[in-house]
């Protein structure tokens, strides 16, 4: 009898299965009257979902020190709602940009630790502002397309202030908080989906934007909504300490089929994600900015990946950009079956993965092919439940007007 047959025969479900899932059953998903805010809302992402889904989820398929897992970490949203609710988090992304954002939120460096470097950074840059730059940037010449001259000059200093900070976690916090004003710095006005598809702003638009004000400004809003969010995990985990909330996550960078491998049979209490929707989104290329930025010696061990933009955004699973590749639906669709089967392995058995899912009208659908690949991988589905999402959203993946919540036992 092979592993998947023994597991599915003890699965039986119980009261609380059934309790949990009506009480899912009758919530609104679209949540019409809220939205990402705070901690949630610091660096924009693609395809970002609400805290909501997995701040409902969680509390109601897991209890306190249990893990949550996410194959597709993304911007953190799931990790925040797990370790706010006093639960480990493991997280998985092949976007490094991914993981330095939700390594800042998870981690909660200190509010004093992010002033000081803050002003060890701005005063490094102030006092070089009317000089040249120490040193050129690698990519210089590609920056200034995007950039005013000043403006690039200024971003570049900046950079070599925060990669002089010693304090590891202190420093990529920062970096995260670079990252994060990169789009706004730029003289790109319109929407990502420009930097995406690599459109740069024409010669006329070339604008001065204050580049330290701005990373300045940024610096300390992360440093106030990171600590509203340290003090909200304390109400459901009281005393908790900077140190030992950092402990409660663990970030893992590559595959995720590779990396799941890594993990231990049923090691997992749930899994909770929203996997790529086929077609739709470029994550990598979206990024594109700041994989120029931090392409710099410094970070080269430090933070492997930031040299491989073309190959990883050749690799990324159900890329909008992909899309018109020979076979790339079945390519999606194969990636996802070995993503079930390393799933099933790794729940604990009569646990539940939870998936947001959608699927472009313009696109071959994916939704019922994803139910039945999970089904013949040992899950069973519990729960389906639609939800709308705002046309905001909605034009930036490839007009998807709404999307499931589909909650599966193993």
């Amino acid at each position: 009898m092979n592993f998947l047959t023994t597991k599915i025969m003890k699965y039986e479900p119980t009261t609380t299965d059934n309790e949990s899932l009506a009480k899912l059953n009758g919530i609104d998903w679209s949540f019409p009257n809220l939205s990402n805010s705070g901690l949630h809302s610091f660096h924009w992402y693609p395809a970002t979902y609400l805290s909501a889904i997995p701040g409902t989820i969680i509390p109601h398929l897991t209890s306190a020190g249990e893990t949550i897992l996410d194959p597709f970490c993304g911007s953190g949203t799931t990790g925040v709602e797990a370790i706010r609710l006093g639960r480990n988090f493991i997280g998985i992304d092949t976007n490094p940009v991914a993981l330095l954002m939700t390594e800042a939120k998870l981690k909660f460096a200190s509010p004093k630790s992010m002033k000081e470097a803050l002003e060890k950074v701005t005063e490094n840059s102030q006092s070089l502002f009317s000089k040249a730059s120490p040193r050129k940037h690698p990519n210089q010449v590609e920056l200034l397309s995007w950039y005013h001259p000043q403006t690039m000059d200024a971003l570049n200093k900046i950079l070599d202030a925060i990669l002089s900070i010693e304090n590891r976690l202190t420093k990529r916090s920062l970096l995260s908080v670079f990252s994060s004003i990169l789009k706004n710095c730029s003289s790109q006005g319109k929407h990502w989906g420009w930097v995406c598809d690599n459109v740069k702003p024409k010669a006329t638009e070339v604008i001065y934007k204050d580049a330290i004000s701005i990373f300045s400004n940024s610096v300390n809003e992360f440093a106030k909504v990171s600590d509203i969010a340290f003090r909200a995990s304390q109400i459901h985990t009281p005393k908790i300490t900077r140190e030992r909330i950092r402990k409660q996550s663990t970030l893992m960078s590559g595959d995720c089929i590779e990396q799941l491998k890594n993990l231990e049979p049923e090691s997992v209490d749930l899994i909770v994600t929203s996997p790529p929707y086929y077609g739709v989104a470029d994550y990598v290329k979206s990024q594109r900015l700041t994989y120029l930025w931090l392409d710099r010696d410094e970070l080269a061990d430090d933070m492997l990946g930031f040299r491989e933009f073309e190959r990883l955004r050749s690799i990324e699973a159900g890329a909008r950009s992909n899309r018109h590749r020979r076979n790339s639906h079945e390519l999606y669709m194969a990636f996802m079956a070995n993503f079930f089967e390393e799933c099933f392995r790794v729940l604990k058995n009569g646990s539940a993965m939870t998936l947001v899912v959608g699927e472009s009208p313009s696109r071959a659908g994916t939704i019922e092919e994803l139910i039945a690949s999970a089904s013949a991988k040992g899950f069973v589905l519990k729960s389906r439940r639609g939800r709308d999402i705002r046309s905001n959203r909605r034009r930036l993946m490839a007009k998807v007007k709404g999307e499931d919540i589909l909650v599966f036992s193993s």
